[in-house]
């Protein structure tokens, strides 16, 4: 009884749940920095210790500008030979060079290593090697100057692919030990500060970050992020200037921190595995677990589909392979972007629109937002941070297509509602018309773009 209470009721009723699926994905998305974060802590129990015995000391007689091996192999004492913690060393900049040749003189002195330590010294525009051997985490030296405090910690790699949370949490930790100021969203272009009070603003800098990765890659993108942890240790530049201090007080931190995180890497008798692989931070010290927030993505993704059984209720479903001419129209914006500029976009997007209004007035939009729906649940897995930004904007987007709202002010509002957050992705965090150069330039390009056209054209079905 209660099952087929249910059936009837999805039957029925299924269609007119979108605005509340809507409203609770958008509200879930804003609440949870604000409300439901948690403090970092450390999961494995091989780096649970987390004041390592292991101290650089004074490492100015070791600081050396010169690159003696483009590669150089640091033997662990007690190392079995077949394991080693991967450091990439920057040469684009001196002070990583320093830095890394007083490691090495470090590391070697150390008796209790039990894993070796592979340093790689290569420029920013070469290719850098993927390790062979069993790689515990790879650590990347960007580092410009050793007399600022403020340091960047790197965490998002290939489309968004973030580190263990256990080894961002301990290079923290050990950053904040040796009296240096770390921070997570040096890979935002736009970054302002880093004030700890706007714990959403720092979630929403993050997510922002995430999203732009593939237009700002790095050389140690190419590491496979799904199998090698990696970070990299970088200077803030918002600080480079303003945080100066005399003395090789820095310098040793630097070298301690460095070694400390290579000290907690070889004490793991496994690879990372017990804590979280995406966590989305309001803070250094303070983040979100994506098991949350991943519930957004699926209130999308229902709120979705219940607009496209709205419409299906309505008025059936249209199978036509015109659709796939939306997926061609980020190529003529694209193309008129590069003959005209903004206004050569705006013309060709108009233009768009009018022939989606002759040429498919008759289609519905289930099929296409089905392709919306199904897009956006790849993105769970994908690119999570994507999932999140982009899939509130393809759901409300689409959301104008309901049933309830097939009238003219409704439709109008949702082609400029449409329009604002093609603006916001394109021109605000300036991701590419017609990008293919990662998952979140894919989704926006080939859904965003083509869903406000396709708003557009259902605004101009209502008013030809």
């Amino acid at each position: 009884m209660l099952r087929k209470a249910l059936f009837n009721g999805a039957r029925h009723h299924g269609g007119k749940l979108a605005p509340l699926f809507l409203a609770l994905g958008i509200a879930m998305l804003f609440i949870l920095p604000v409300r439901r974060t948690r403090s970092i802590y450390i999961d494995e129990n091989a780096v649970g210790q987390m004041y390592p015995s292991a101290n650089a000391g004074s490492v100015t007689a070791y600081l050396d500008p010169t690159v003696r091996w483009p590669r150089r192999l640091v033997r662990g004492r007690r190392s079995p030979g077949s394991e080693i913690v991967a450091v990439y060393v920057n040469t684009d900049y001196s002070a990583s060079v320093l830095l890394a040749n007083a490691l090495i003189e470090v590391v070697r002195r150390r008796k209790s290593l039990a894993c070796d330590v592979q340093f790689y010294f290569l420029k920013s525009n070469e290719e850098w090697p993927v390790p062979q051997a069993y790689t515990r985490a790879a650590l990347v030296l960007n580092i410009s100057t050793l007399y600022s405090r403020y340091i960047c910690i790197d965490t998002l790699g290939n489309n968004g692919i973030q580190p263990n949370q256990d080894y961002t949490n301990s290079a923290a930790q050990f950053a904040r030990m040796n009296g240096l100021s770390p921070s997570y969203l040096c890979q935002h272009p736009r970054r302002i500060t880093d004030n700890v009070k706007d714990g959403f603003w720092y979630y929403w800098s993050y997510l922002e970050a995430s999203m732009q990765l593939s237009a700002r890659p790095q050389p140690w993108h190419i590491l496979p992020t799904h199998s090698i942890n990696t970070i990299a240790i970088s200077s803030d530049p918002l600080y480079s200037a303003s945080s100066t201090l005399l003395g090789q007080q820095v310098t040793d931190a630097f070298a301690t921190m460095l070694l400390q995180i290579i000290v907690s890497l070889n004490g793991l008798e496994e690879k990372f595995h017990h804590s979280h692989f995406v966590w989305l931070p309001v803070s250094v010290w303070r983040y979100v677990e994506y098991d949350h927030a991943q519930f957004c993505i699926m209130l999308f993704v229902a709120s979705i589909f219940s607009t496209a059984y709205s419409e299906y209720q309505l008025r059936g479903m249209s199978i036509t392979p015109l659709f796939a001419t939306l997926l061609l129209t980020p190529v003529g914006a694209a193309a008129a972007f590069r003959a005209g500029g903004w206004s050569a976009v705006a013309a060709a997007s108009a233009a768009f629109s009018l022939l989606f209004r002759l040429f498919m007035s008759h289609v519905n939009s289930v099929i296409w937002l089905t392709f919306n729906a199904i897009a956006l649940c790849l993105l769970i897995i994908l690119q999570p941070a994507c999932g999140l930004m982009a899939g509130a904007a393809s759901a409300i987007q689409v959301f104008f297509t309901h049933s309830a709202l097939q009238n003219r002010p409704a439709m109008a509002v949702g082609a400029g509602v449409s329009f604002i957050l093609v603006y916001y992705f394109i021109y605000y965090l300036h991701m590419p018309l017609f990008g293919i150069a990662g998952i979140s330039e894919l989704f926006v390009s080939f859904v965003i773009y083509p869903n406000a056209l396709w708003i557009g054209s259902r605004l101009l079905c209502l008013t030809c």
